[in-house]
């Protein structure tokens, strides 16, 4: 079944007992459906029935839904919350799926939505994600998103949504908030408030499950508000090495309750919060308990967590003393991640028992250099110029590769805007107004990182789609010899599959999804015709 026929399977339209539209859903399995709390209040509250189209079922009935108890979580009006899951009356079996899932959430993310405003019989729309500069609300749960140029505006008809990341068309959200639409809350947050969704979840948890076990009696709270700090005000390129003491000491304690605060999944229903404030939600994008682990564990679970690569992440690795091989663990996969913090853009915090431990200073000795420091203007300048030729780098690679598929979503070009701005900076260094490069510098970095990020996630996609192709003509050239070798070349009904095959994988914008299916037709006739001819 191809993607897109999936996606109209799971998509669904909600209605209140007069007919009018609520707004949208997200179905779970043949008997659930994830929509927003907001919607289930614009047709009457939790108590009331709502109407269920299955608009991608042309064959499927209306049928009627209500809130599952213990699955109503209305919004508190300061960005938390504005969750429902409803049961159908009635089980509809054609249904497909939705594939929600963890992964982590970086500025500009490229996403899309599909909803139904008014007058409409639905349609998509696109956006990006916003950053730490637009958290949603007080308590930081929902996510903003900023609609594309040219898009469809978010607003009525898009609540309760599924938001599907772009690139890989996991559903990482749900529309929520009355006002515009143009919030969302993660999928990772949903788990936090409904542990019930994680049956119908893949994706690995940002932070292992370990970190939310006491280790202790007693906790250094001074230490849990600057690892909260840390996780609001580190620069990209930071590598932070803790001391933590035994694994029951205050500050191992603090250490690991700072993590859970920024988890978003993990972090909901937590007590006693730090007194100067919690850090960003979702600011940590993977924790590892390295107890016990081999280097192989721990490197295992960094890939599968951050699929895309660790450039522009934020991993914490805590216990390395106490993993099943510390210098191998050390040397092999964290000192070479410390020596390219600066280059990759991360944010590391690693966590040892002793100041004296091997491992930490092969970490710090791997950081020399890494980063420049904050008053050497000249090596932060570098350092930018370095980040921006990637960027125009990665720019050009989209312009050649990008139109060779279907439905790639172009990341807008900033590579020559960013280089007039770091032309300015170069000048004013030229001619000495240090002062000048100092105040604006920040600014500038701050730009160009998460530029740089999105454009490495981008690059990742690309090489993706260019592999399956490659992979698609590779099978399609075996089975075209198969076919040779058992003396079958020019045969009529092999060439009717095998040349439209073709075509899709070398003529034009290449649909994958086309290509993939008529290279399974093809590899299907050609064992065919050999069992025929045995």
């Amino acid at each position: 079944m191809g993607f897109e026929r999936e996606r109209r399977r799971w998509r669904v339209r909600l209605h209140d007992e007069l007919g009018r539209v609520c707004g949208a859903g997200t179905v779970l399995d043949e008997y659930h459906v994830l929509t927003s709390a907001h919607v289930v209040e614009a047709a009457g509250g939790p108590r009331s029935a709502l109407s269920v189209d299955f608009v991608g079922l042309a064959e499927a009935m209306p049928a009627t839904a209500a809130v599952v108890e213990g699955c109503w979580v209305p919004s508190d009006g300061g960005g938390r919350g504005d969750l429902a899951v409803l049961r159908l009356e009635r089980p509809e079996s054609r249904v497909f799926r939705a594939p929600l899932h963890r992964m982590p959430l970086g500025e500009h993310q490229l996403v899309r939505a599909f909803g139904f405003p008014p007058g409409s019989i639905g349609r998509w729309t696109h956006a990006r994600l916003g950053g730490p500069e637009h958290p949603g609300g007080p308590g930081g749960e929902w996510v903003r998103l900023f609609r594309t140029s040219e898009a469809e505006p978010l607003g009525p008809g898009f609540g309760g949504t599924a938001v599907l990341d772009e690139a890989t068309g996991h559903v990482v959200g749900v529309v929520v908030g009355k006002d515009s639409g143009t919030w969302m809350i993660p999928v990772e947050t949903m788990l936090g408030h409904l542990p019930q969704l994680s049956i119908w979840t893949s994706g690995s948890p940002a932070v292992d499950a370990s970190f939310s076990r006491p280790v202790g009696e007693a906790v250094d709270g001074s230490f849990v508000q600057r690892v909260a700090d840390w996780f609001a005000k580190a620069e990209p390129g930071t590598v932070w090495v803790v001391d933590t003491g035994e694994a029951g000491s205050p500050v191992a304690a603090a250490l690991r309750f700072g993590i859970v605060l920024a988890d978003r999944e993990r972090s909901l229903g937590v007590s006693g919060l730090p007194p100067g404030g919690m850090p960003p939600a979702g600011s940590v994008d993977l924790a590892v308990d390295a107890t016990g682990r081999t280097a192989d564990a721990v490197r295992h679970r960094i890939a599968d967590r951050l699929t895309t690569g660790v450039a522009g992440r934020t991993l914490v690795v805590d216990a390395i003393d106490d993993s099943a091989e510390p210098d191998r663990l050390v040397g092999e996969v964290l000192a070479p991640l410390a020596g390219r913090a600066a280059e990759l853009g991360i944010r590391l915090l690693l966590g040892f028992r002793e100041e004296s431990s091997p491992g930490v200073a092969a970490v710090r000795a791997s950081t020399l250099g890494a980063r420049p420091a904050p008053d050497d203007l000249a090596g932060r300048l570098d350092v930018l110029t370095q980040s921006v030729e990637e960027l125009a780098e990665i720019e050009a690679y989209q312009l050649r590769v990008a139109t060779r598929f279907t439905g790639v979503a172009m990341l807008p070009a900033r590579a020559q805007r960013l280089r007039g701005a770091l032309k300015q900076l170069r000048s004013a260094e030229v001619d000495g107004d240090a002062e000048w490069v100092e105040k604006h510098i920040g600014g500038h970095e701050h730009a160009v990182a998460p530029a740089v990020e999105d454009g490495r996630r981008q690059r990742a996609v690309l090489d993706g789609l260019v592999a399956r192709r490659e992979e698609l003509r590779a099978r399609l050239a075996a089975d075209n010899e198969l076919a040779r070798e058992q003396g079958l070349a020019g045969d009529p009904e092999l060439e009717q599959v095998y040349v439209p095959a073709k075509r899709l994988l070398i003529d034009g914008p290449c649909e994958l999804t086309a290509a993939a299916t008529a290279v399974d037709t093809y590899a299907a006739a050609v064992r065919a015709r050999i069992e025929d001819r045995g």
